[in-house]
């Protein structure tokens, strides 16, 4: 806080009588203009100093006055003589605290010594406001140019205060549920950012699916494995009210207040055939000797001798896997069927080797042990497959 030193410092009794002797000015008298604070007087005075005009007029100095022209000034006609008092302000500018001496004689003199404009400060008194000589306490908010972010848009403006002081100098409103950072109680900073985020919430109804369950039976008089749908299933709706939290319209956070089911699903109810297939054995129309083609089927001929089947069975085994997979141990279908024997799925194999998605011998070895058990023979498995397209 800066500090305005006396120009003048003296005891105006002592001049006077150090000039008492100049008695040629006392005869005459002149004519003076005394300006005490920028309120000028005229006077007709016969002293012979500044001094002695200024002890007549009962002005006492004080160290932080100023006089002009000095005060051992010789009195001549048509002199103006310039008082101006100091006064103490117990300044408070932006919480900084301190004693500034000023000539000024209202508020607004002590704003323009400053250097501040008064548009852009807020002052704890009216600019007009007039300072007596034993002065005031005076608070200046010189201000701060903060950002706005509120409403999709980002402004900088001058403001004074608070956090909540510039969101109202910024023209915006709010309500005890929306989110403002820093808080509205916080003092301003220069180039501090402000947000404000709108939060509101609305109620919506959301309707999803219910998946229907299936209840099904065996059914005797129908083939294994074949499955009748009595009732068709359906799925129901299930509706629910749905409380929504947004932040400036987007969506942040649901919360499910109620629900009902607004249509009932309806169970599928199923039969599914446990009667055993009729298995006949079929004309096999095959040659009464197949010679092996190519090492899959070689693998094949010597297992099936290993089980004492005769070249008969080799020729429906050959007939049957090339219609089911044309022997290629890869062979896969939509199904999941997989490999040679078209074991479905095709992971069944992995009983009878780690390696049966690639090895001709795993896949024969498990496909010949599944027509052992389901068919007996490879000629039965042949029939089957012949009778209803499959084995």
């Amino acid at each position: 806080m800066s500090v305005i030193k006396p120009l003048v410092a003296t005891t105006i009794g002592v001049l006077a009588i150090g000039m008492s002797g100049l008695g040629v000015n006392l005869a005459f008298g002149h004519d003076v203009t005394l300006v005490v604070d920028g309120h000028s007087s005229d006077l007709t005075v016969t002293y012979a100093s500044v001094a002695e005009v200024l002890n007549d007029q009962n002005i006492v100095l004080t160290d932080h006055d100023r006089v002009w022209p000095s005060l051992d000034t010789i009195v001549s006609s048509d002199m103006t003589v310039e008082v101006n008092y100091g006064r103490p302000i117990d300044l408070t500018v932006n919480g900084q605290e301190g004693t500034y001496w000023t000539y000024a004689t209202n508020v607004a003199g002590v704003v323009s010594g400053l250097g501040l404009s008064e548009t852009s400060i807020q002052v704890s008194a009216d600019q007009l406001t007039a300072i007596d000589r034993d002065g005031m306490a005076l608070s200046i908010d010189t201000g701060y140019d903060v950002q706005v972010a509120a409403d999709g848009q980002a402004n900088t403006i001058h403001a004074f205060g608070t956090v909540g002081d510039a969101l109202t100098a910024a023209g915006l409103t709010w309500d005890e549920d929306d989110q403002i950072s820093p808080s509205l109680d916080t003092p301003l900073a220069d180039q501090q950012t402000i947000t404000l985020v709108r939060v509101s919430q609305q109620s919506i109804e959301r309707t999803s699916a219910i998946a229907f369950n299936t209840e099904n039976s065996d059914d005797p008089e129908a083939t294994k494995g074949r499955v009748t749908v009595v009732v068709k299933g359906a799925n129901g709706e299930l509706t629910q009210t749905i409380l929504q939290t947004l932040h400036d319209g987007v969506v942040v956070e649901e919360a499910v207040t109620a629900e009902v089911v607004s249509v009932e699903p309806v169970t599928q109810v199923t039969k599914t055939g446990t009667k055993a297939p009729e298995i006949s054995t079929p004309t096999v129309t095959a040659p009464a000797t197949v010679t092996p083609s190519g090492d899959a089927q070689a693998i094949a001929h010597q297992m099936l001798a290993d089980r004492g089947w005769g070249e008969d069975q080799f020729s429906c085994l050959v007939s049957l896997w090339n219609r089911e997979s044309g022997w290629r141990t890869n062979a896969a279908n939509p199904s999941g069927a997989y490999g040679i024997p078209q074991a479905l799925p095709g992971s069944k194999m992995a009983a009878f080797g780690a390696d049966w998605k690639t090895n001709p011998a795993t896949q024969i070895a498990w496909g010949l042990s599944y027509i052992s058990g389901r068919y007996g023979t490879p000629c039965g498995a042949w029939g089957a497959f012949q009778s209803k397209g499959w084995y």
